[in-house]
């Protein structure tokens, strides 16, 4: 998806929102947040293991080339290929309405990181569904559906607290 926009356009999406990317065939996710700065993609990088965040410093410029994405530190240093995983909107301590809000912005999946729990609207069967410890957005764990995040929620008290990323774009459901 974004490997076929141009600069303006890609900034346009990411900007202001959490990312989650790879860099080259390293297997280690990093987080971060982008901005805009003097019409320049900036990543400041939020959480990465030590060697990766040693290896690429805390600020990277995105630049589209060649239908690819690369990450240039900002003393142009060094320049890494990249792959956005995932981008996202961060909800702390959300409340159903939470949900409910973003799912009329079209934002349907939602992301519990530190738990590996998912929780999203089915537009086929009109239900909401949570899924406990899918691992890295890939592998099914336990899942049920309700037919209102209101019953979600409820029914899931213990799993609800904390940072939710409202996702906006999951490299797993682009349509190839």
């Amino acid at each position: 998806m974004f490997k076929k926009m141009n600069e303006k356009q890609l900034l346009q999406a990411l900007d202001g929102k959490g990312i989650d990317f790879y860099l080259e065939d390293d297997m280690f996710e990093i987080e971060g947040v982008v901005k805009s700065k003097d019409e320049k993609i900036i990543i400041e990088v939020l959480s990465a293991v030590g060697h990766i965040l040693e290896m690429t410093g805390k600020l990277l410029e995105v630049k589209p080339k060649y239908e690819k994405l690369y990450a240039e530190k900002i003393d142009k240093s060094r320049t890494f290929e990249m792959e956005i995983n995932r981008t996202y909107h961060l909800l702390e301590e959300p409340i159903a309405n939470d949900f409910a809000a973003m799912k009329k912005e079209r934002i349907l999946e939602f992301f519990k990181k530190i738990t590996d729990t998912l929780v999203w609207f089915d537009e086929d069967t009109n239900a909401w569904f949570i899924e406990l410890n899918k691992i890295n957005m890939c592998y099914s764990g336990d899942r049920k559906s309700y037919p209102s995040i209101e019953e979600l929620f409820e029914k899931n008290q213990e799993h609800m607290s904390g940072k939710w990323q409202a996702i906006y774009y999951s490299s797993e459901c682009e349509e190839v």
